[in-house]
């Protein structure tokens, strides 16, 4: 008696999961891709409804761009010009009608019929061409006139809207809420069955922030995998026929953490504020007072800061690349870049060959 392909066979386990990354270290202001390998160790195949992550916030998901051909229109050019002048034409007819209307004398109650009539008749024809024009490219026209109160929900890709008289309009834009699970893609085409001993492989880009005062830190990467033993049904089988038994779902969870460290330019870009801060201390303290420090020539001051820039950005560069740096001259953020330079600047070539071992 064979198992039925819905029923997991003893002692299932698990699936095999394994994640990488596409670079080794990651830094702030860069893209990087997550790997997620899925290997079938069962002797039945398995069909992967979904894999998801937990992304943490101050990571960002970068979905990716799918290429569509430009939807055709509906109508042609020439045609979606004359309906939209049609339209105008019979909204200007409106209010002139409705101009007429309110000098009737109250009295002439066929006159002010015959003009409602009309009114009716030109709206009537305006909603039938709006309708062809909404179709044909995704817009949304409306005119809103009298004591009307109109309430908009949902999207269009334009929507043009006309207030007259004591009408209000209200278009509620529902902001999509930010997603905290992102799903990942497969190599492997939807409803495509995983065989057994098969690996495939699943991505998702991320973003990292680009702010230069980013501390590094470690995020923790929370990857879910559901999946099953028969493929997903897509309609409701009758009882007693095949497939009417419920489908059993399995889950599989992995984690991947991501230490993240800021990037060189963050650094140097506090190597260099710090630099300028020190050179200035220096030469605050040397000239005693702010007036003799404005009597000194221009040159030697702008010399002592382009010298601290020089030598605080060239520290920061060593200390980045050295493979055995010390502790007391490791950089690894805006705030350090800053200590370093201010060191440089306010100390001058003596505390450079300190941190990077080399003659200044």
């Amino acid at each position: 008696m064979t198992t039925p392909p819905s029923q997991p066979p003893g002692q299932l386990g698990l699936l095999d999961l394994s994640v990488d990354l596409s670079v080794p270290q990651v830094y702030s202001g860069t893209d990087f891709t997550v790997y997620l390998h899925i290997k079938n160790p069962f002797s039945v195949p398995v069909w992967i409804d979904k894999v998801d992550m937990s992304l943490p916030t101050q990571l960002f998901w970068r979905k990716p761009e799918l290429r569509e051909p430009p939807k055709e229109p509906v109508l042609p050019e020439a045609e979606a010009a004359r309906l939209t002048a049609a339209v105008k034409e019979r909204q200007a007819r409106i209010r002139q009608l409705a101009e007429e209307s309110a000098e009737v004398p109250p009295e002439s109650v066929d006159q002010v019929w015959g003009i409602r009539d009309e009114i009716d008749r030109l709206r009537e024809a305006n909603t039938r061409d709006q309708a062809r024009l909404d179709g044909a490219d995704d817009q949304l026209n409306l005119d809103v006139s009298g004591e009307s109160t109109v309430n908009l929900h949902g999207r269009a890709s334009r929507t043009n809207v006309s207030v007259s008289g004591q009408a209000q309009v209200t278009l509620f834009a529902d902001r999509p809420a930010e997603r905290e699970r992102v799903p990942l893609i497969g190599s492997l085409p939807g409803g495509v069955a995983l065989e057994p001993g098969s690996t495939d492989v699943w991505t998702i880009r991320l973003g990292t922030p680009r702010n230069p005062f980013f501390v590094p830190a470690s995020y923790r990467l929370q990857l879910n995998v559901v999946y099953g033993l028969a493929p997903e049904q897509t309609g409701s089988p009758l009882p007693g026929t095949p497939g009417s038994e419920r489908r059993r779902v399995f889950a599989n969870t992995t984690a991947l953490t991501v230490p993240l460290k800021a990037a060189l330019w963050n650094v140097m870009t506090g190597g260099v504020a710090g630099g300028l801060v020190g050179s200035l201390g220096r030469s605050l303290q040397e000239a005693q007072s702010l007036s003799a420090l404005a009597h000194q020539p221009l040159g030697t001051t702008l010399g002592s800061l382009v010298l601290a820039v020089i030598l605080s950005g060239a520290a920061i560069v060593f200390a980045a690349r050295k493979s055995e740096a010390p502790s007391f001259v490791t950089v690894e953020d805006f705030w350090g870049g800053v200590l370093v330079g201010f060191l440089i600047g306010y100390s001058g070539t003596a505390a450079f060959t300190e941190l990077t071992g080399l003659p200044a």
